[in-house]
């Protein structure tokens, strides 16, 4: 006759076994249930939201103002309160004694031009320039890297560098009319860290895209947005506007 203890250890396997395989069971209904509620869910489809609201794209009026150009060059200090460098010959016509220099192209200004040297140095190749700053800034022969205003652009159309598209040699900008949107040919003139200036092809006044040109096609409907609510959208090539 079977040993009592046995007969209950056998039991207690069962219990074990039976749970474990309505575990499993009630596992993969669980799952079964969450791939259908998946497959109902509606999809929601970038190009039927975009049909629906436009195309999301952050813009701003571009308006015709007084632009300052700045030339950039380094100079090494050669006390705490002076320095010297190297120009060439187009910005050395563009500065004269006494005139302000910065740190940056905004900003206070941090200094004057003291000196400009006529001769061409012969190992560099430029003119020499000295500066000389309003308050003790660096060691001697720390670098420095100056800014001095060299023209002032009169009611001129500039745009950041980064929005204009070129091709074939040609250049445009997305213009929004009408909420759609519209690629224009421009002409451009100078071009400095200060963006590109604009000869042709938009007016003062005109909305421009600046972030969104890459989902944009000609005539899309457009939806303008704030930029901080572009920043957290993705395109369709999956970077950031």
């Amino acid at each position: 006759m079977m040993n009592k203890g046995l007969i209950k250890n056998l039991n207690s396997r069962k219990r074990i076994y039976a749970a474990i395989l309505l575990f499993i069971v009630f596992s993969v209904f669980v799952r079964i249930m969450l791939v259908q509620a998946e497959r109902n869910r509606s999809i929601v489809s970038f190009v039927s939201e975009w049909n629906k609201f436009g195309k999301p794209v952050v813009v701003k009026a571009i308006k015709a103002t007084d632009t300052p150009v700045y030339a950039k060059f380094t100079v090494i200090n050669t006390s705490v309160k002076s320095a010297s460098g190297f120009v060439t010959g187009d910005i050395k016509d563009k500065l004269k004694v006494g005139q302000k220099i910065y740190f940056t192209d905004k900003g206070n200004s941090c200094g004057v031009i003291s000196g400009l040297g006529q001769e061409l140095d012969i190992d560099t190749g430029m003119f020499p320039v000295e500066v000389k700053f309003n308050v003790p800034v660096a060691k001697p022969g720390s670098l420095a890297v100056i800014f001095a205003r060299i023209q002032t652009l009169q009611k001129a159309l500039v745009v950041p560098n980064s929005i204009i598209d070129t091709s074939g040699g040609s250049h445009y900008l997305w213009k929004i009319e009408n909420g759609k949107a519209r690629r224009v040919q421009v002409k451009v003139g100078s071009s400095n860290g200060y963006g590109t200036v604009i000869n042709e092809g938009i007016n003062s006044g005109d909305l421009i895209v600046f972030n969104g040109r890459s989902i944009l096609s000609e005539n899309d409907l457009v939806r303008i947005v704030p930029a901080d609510v572009a920043l957290r959208l993705i395109d369709t090539e999956g970077r950031k506007l």
